[in-house]
Formats: structure tokens, C-alpha cells, sequence
């Protein structure tokens, strides 16, 4: 094949992915439509330039022209700072997983042990592979299934009775209803690592809890690409200098050397626009998540509760569905265009569908539509004409409400 062949190629792959990114209806509780002002750093002069360190770096050894990346990390300093009320804040790390890859290799002493959230209470499933291949000794943080919570009577005993605990490490790819710090009896040689990923923007938002509050001995970490609506870029949070001292250091340039400014500049983007409506966005995510799981009710469509009777206090939403129909049905939803995820775990057999995406767009005055389209799928997939006449209209309602139109980056 010569270049011609390849060129045309890559064109008609990007077009066919180009429409089936139009007519899909966004339920992927991992993903997030990223705005033309956030992606304008990707394009930036910053793209490709290189920093080593963050705090207190060594200038003599760094490349010539760092010090104006540096004022990049250090403006996403003092923006994270009123977002997340944290003194140090990091975005050189480049993804989730490898955050958390890099603070399993800077916190974790080997001789001590870690509790985490394990994948069968919707932990995400690279944590203990993570610990394993890296020496971590792990075990799992109790979970009450029926209330989708963490058992805090079993944690808190297990705390009080075992000393070689070093960290709890929360890290949920699916939550309904966040830990509730406050109701853990922390010893003080014990910290917790909080990986926000999933709920970053509602804690941004100011509609969830915000982790560094209860304890000092608290690092949140995360990515930045689900209800924080930006591009792929991995974080660090934290008021503990001791943490400070170790993620700095470490972060860059011991593990990562070229660490990706243009993504940091579209996260500082992100920011401007969290800053500027990001609590009516995390609020109307958290709004929509809810509408949409009565409606399903009313379809008579079983959705999981939280403790309060809530659906949910975050963008999931849990649709509970027999496992012996889970597999054709998820092929439905794939044939259909409709982006969400299948579970069989101990705390959910059916679909984890998230709402941030369509939060961004003019769904909350379609909610009866969406949950109509769901149960055909659910309970009538033969119904191909309803489907695709509300998937479509659905689809036309794919505008982005939170708007910035300043773009002042351009590719030369």
C-alpha cells in the first residue's frame, strides 16, 4: 500500500466513526463530550515542549523555555486551588490508571498492607492487578450490598484491631453514592487515597462532598475526562505536606519525564469553564440521573437506590436486568448506537448507564423520550421503527449548553 491508500484509509475510518459519533445517544458513564474552547490547548505552541519538576525544580538542569511551562502548571495550581480547596494540585501525571500506578510506587510502603474497593463493589478492576504486580499487599475495604455502601461498622473494626493498615484506597469505576468519610474512624498513621475519577466534576461543582475536607491525611487523585469535562490528563490533590514532598519529587522527573502541557492547558481551560457554570452543570447531571431512573420506574424498569432512596447522588445510574438477558440485550444497545456498559457483579447484574455527557446537551427536557427508548430496548428491541424515530430525535439534541466561544489558540 502506498501513501494514497493509507491517506484514504485513515479519511473513511474517520468518517465512519465521524457518524456513528452523531446519531450514538451518550449513556458511557467513562466519557465526555470536550468542548471547542478546552480542546484549543491540544493544538497550542505548548504541544511537544518539555519540564522537568514542578516545585522547587532545578532550573540550571531543565530544558531552555521551561520556565514559561512552568507558569502553565502553576496558573493550574492556583485554579485547582478554588475548585478543589487544595494547596498542591498536579496534572503532570497522564492518565487515571497511571496516577494511580505512580502513587502506588510513591506512598505505599511495601511493609504494610492497603485496603481498597475491590472490583466486585465497583472498584475499578486494574487496582488489585496494579498492587499485585508492583508487591503491595492488599485487601478488600467490607461492602454492604443492599445498601450500595461501604459497611463502616466492618471497616471501622478492622481499622481498630489491625496496625499494619497504612492507606484505605477508594478507586469506584461505579458509584451511586460515594463513601461517606466522615463515618470512618481513621487512626492517625492510617491515610486515605481518593480516586475521584469518576465524580471529579461534581466535586468541582460543589455537589458532592469534597474529600480533603474530613481528613488531613487525604490525596485525592483522578482523570480528567468523565464529569470533569476535559481532555485525558491525570491528578493530584493534597494538604498533607508530608504527600506533597514525595508525589513532587517523584511525579517528575523520577517516573515521567515528558510530561504533556498541552493537555494541562486544556484542563486549565476545563477549569475556566467549571469556574464559570460548573455547579449548575454538576447540579443538572445529578437532576437528570435521577429523572431518568423515576421515569424508567414508571416503565417498571428496576434501577438500583441509595441509602436515602435517591437513584443516585452522582451521573450513574444503575439498571438492574437478568443475567440470563444481560448479554443479548447489551447487543441491542450496541446495534442501536446507545453507549452504555454491562455489569455481573455481587452489587449489580444489568447496565451502569452515565448521564454527564447528555447533561452538557438539552436532555433534561427529553427525559421521557430517553427512558422511552430504554425500555424498548430493555423489554421490545423488535420495535426497530420507535427506536431509531426517538433515537434520532434524541440525537439532533447533541448542543453543548455550557459555552465559552473565545478561542484564541490556533494551529499555524
Amino acid at each position: 500500500m502506498n501513501y494514497n491508500s493509507y491517506y484514504d484509509r485513515l479519511v473513511s475510518l474517520y468518517d465512519e466513526y465521524g457518524e456513528f459519533d452523531r446519531s450514538k445517544i451518550p449513556l458511557c458513564a467513562a466519557e465526555n463530550y470536550v468542548s471547542p474552547f478546552v480542546k484549543q490547548g491540544l493544538i497550542s505552541k505548548y504541544e511537544g515542549k518539555y519540564i522537568s519538576g514542578y516545585i522547587n525544580r532545578d532550573r540550571e538542569k531543565d530544558f531552555i523555555g521551561s520556565d514559561y511551562l512552568e507558569k502553565i502548571l502553576l496558573l493550574a495550581n492556583d485554579m485547582a486551588a478554588d475548585l478543589f480547596g487544595a494547596k498542591y494540585n498536579d496534572f503532570r501525571s497522564l492518565t487515571g490508571m497511571n496516577t494511580v500506578a505512580l502513587i502506588l510506587m510513591t506512598l505505599i510502603d511495601k511493609e504494610t498492607k492497603i485496603l481498597i474497593t475491590d472490583p466486585q463493589s465497583g472498584g475499578h478492576g486494574s487496582l488489585p492487578k496494579l498492587c499485585t504486580n508492583l508487591g503491595v499487599r492488599y485487601e478488600s475495604i467490607p461492602y454492604n450490598y443492599s445498601l450500595m455502601q461501604i459497611d463502616y461498622d466492618k471497616l471501622n473494626y478492622i481499622l481498630a484491631h489491625d496496625d499494619t493498615i497504612s492507606f484505605l484506597f477508594f478507586c469506584q469505576s461505579d458509584v451511586i453514592q460515594p463513601p461517606e468519610l466522615k463515618l470512618i474512624k481513621l487512626p492517625p498513621h492510617v491515610g486515605i487515597i481518593y480516586d475521584a475519577t469518576q465524580t471529579l466534576g461534581l466535586i468541582a461543582g460543589k455537589v458532592l462532598p469534597n474529600p480533603l475536607s474530613v481528613y488531613d491525611n487525604t490525596i485525592i487523585i483522578g482523570g480528567t475526562h468523565k464529569t470533569f469535562p476535559s481532555v485525558t490528563c491525570g491528578y493530584v490533590a493534597t494538604n498533607n505536606d508530608g504527600y506533597i514532598q514525595k508525589v513532587n519529587q517523584n511525579i517528575s522527573p523520577n517516573f515521567l519525564r515528558n510530561v504533556q502541557i498541552n493537555n494541562i492547558t486544556s484542563v486549565c481551560l476545563t477549569m475556566l469553564e467549571m469556574l464559570k457554570f460548573g455547579n449548575d452543570y454538576a447540579s443538572k447531571t445529578v437532576c437528570i440521573a435521577n429523572a431518568l431512573g423515576a421515569a424508567l420506574n414508571e416503565y417498571d424498569i428496576p434501577v438500583k437506590h441509595t441509602t436515602d432512596s435517591s437513584f443516585s447522588h452522582t451521573h450513574q445510574l444503575f439498571i438492574e436486568h437478568p443475567l440470563d438477558k444481560v448479554d443479548f440485550t447489551y447487543a441491542q444497545f450496541r446495534n442501536y448506537g446507545i453507549t452504555l456498559n454491562k455489569r455481573k457483579t455481587n452489587y449489580l447484574t444489568g447496565f451502569r448507564v452515565g448521564v454527564q455527557e447528555i447533561a452538557r446537551y438539552g436532555f433534561d427536557k427529553h427525559i421521557p423520550e430517553l427512558a422511552r427508548l430504554l425500555y424498548l430496548i430493555l423489554r421490545s428491541p423488535a420495535k426497530k421503527s420507535e427506536i431509531m424515530s426517538i433515537k434520532a430525535q434524541l440525537a439532533q439534541l447533541k448542543t453543548d449548553q455550557y459555552v465559552i466561544d473565545t478561542l484564541f489558540m490556533e494551529l499555524e
